[in-house]
């Protein structure tokens, strides 16, 4: 196996319990249809069949990376010829502003499974071409997201060298902009999912509002209504096997006012059990902010062997608290060879 490229099968490393709920569901080929119709919109996309897409069954993890990314790539195949969506889900709360380097690694990955299966005497002649790759990001969080949407706006000076820069956009679409209703138009399972997710503060959860969601989910297919009720356990609530049982048979056959009923108990329930492992939590959290220091401070150590590190670029690192971020900064801190190659692979862009 190539040191540039691994590649893992679908659902071997996607742990997060929201990460594995999308991506199950958009692992179907009529959901990843209806977004892409409905969010996406580009021209080519609105004939699409289910015959016309496939899903590849495998992920493109590199080295770069150390973190396995929650993804799906599928390949459509267009009356002009064949294109890759590669789909990255994006669901936590904060800008990740190396984003369209990521995506460049990946993309490249695709380029490259495709160039070393292809034949290599028609790779070698002159009509041979690769085939096109979109990313699409889907992010979940409920911040603006500020990172950089097109490639050339990570390279410096990217102006003064024009249109020899590489460069490409992706695709973005942002859970929390996207306008009710739109949503509500039509009502199929991806709807639904995406007006549930807008609601994850729970506060957002009034009578009305729930009434109208399980309205809605109701009158949806059987198979879809099963999807939804797997999609909530996983993101929304963690049902067991019981819980999950009565949801699906109040869903079905409940009294309205009864269901909803039941649909808050379940989320008071949670309240209940947060504020429970909120206080275990309470008594680990400084030693996990301790982990935290300690790496960003390790991630300060290596760079000062390279370089002086400006005030600002200590305090950005010193203020990351999340940890598996903190430790791909440090291998990468580890990898280059001076102070502005880890800025730019970061995503870290100074304010003077």
């Amino acid at each position: 196996m190539d040191a540039s490229e691994k590649i893992m099968t679908q659902e071997q490393n996607t742990d997060n319990p929201h990460d594995k709920g999308y991506k199950r569901v958009f692992s179907i080929k009529k959901n990843f249809l209806d977004f892409i119709k409905k969010y996406i919109g580009l021209d080519w996309m609105l004939p699409l069949r289910e015959s016309d897409i496939e899903l590849i069954d495998k992920e493109f993890i590199t080295d770069q990376f150390d973190t396995y990314e929650s993804d799906l790539v599928y390949r459509v195949n267009t009356k002009a010829g064949s294109v890759y969506l590669f789909f990255l889900f994006e669901l936590q709360s904060y800008n990740d502003f190396t984003m369209p380097f990521r995506l460049l690694v990946y993309m490249t990955a695709i380029w490259l499974d495709y160039f070393k299966n292809s034949d290599k005497n028609k790779r070698k002649q002159k009509g041979f071409k690769l085939p096109a790759v979109i990313p699409i990001v889907l992010y979940n969080g409920e911040r603006n997201w500020t990172a950089a949407h097109r490639f050339k706006e990570i390279i410096d000076q990217s102006d003064l060298f024009g249109k020899y820069v590489i460069d490409f956009e992706y695709v973005f679409v942002s859970i929390n902009n996207l306008a009710v209703s739109k949503i509500e138009r039509s009502n199929t399972l991806i709807d639904n999912i995406l007006l549930a997710d807008k609601k994850r503060t729970r506060e957002a959860w009034t009578s009305e509002e729930t009434l109208k969601l399980i309205r809605r989910v109701r009158a949806m297919e059987q198979n879809d209504l099963n999807e939804w009720i797997i999609w909530f356990s996983n993101v929304i609530r963690k049902l067991n096997e019981e819980e999950r049982k009565t949801f699906i048979e109040e869903l079905k056959e409940g009294d309205e006012r009864v269901m909803c009923s039941s649909f808050e108990r379940l989320l008071n329930k949670e309240k209940e059990q947060g504020r429970a492992e909120g206080k275990t939590e309470g008594r680990v959290e400084g030693k996990a902010e301790g982990k935290a220091e300690g790496k960003a401070e390790a991630v300060i150590e290596l760079l000062e062997e390279i370089g002086k590190l400006s005030k600002e670029l200590q305090k950005y690192i010193m203020d990351q608290t999340d940890l598996e971020v903190l430790r791909r900064w440090h291998k990468t801190a580890a990898k280059v060879e001076n102070i502005q190659e880890f800025e730019r692979i970061i995503g870290f862009v100074s304010s003077q």
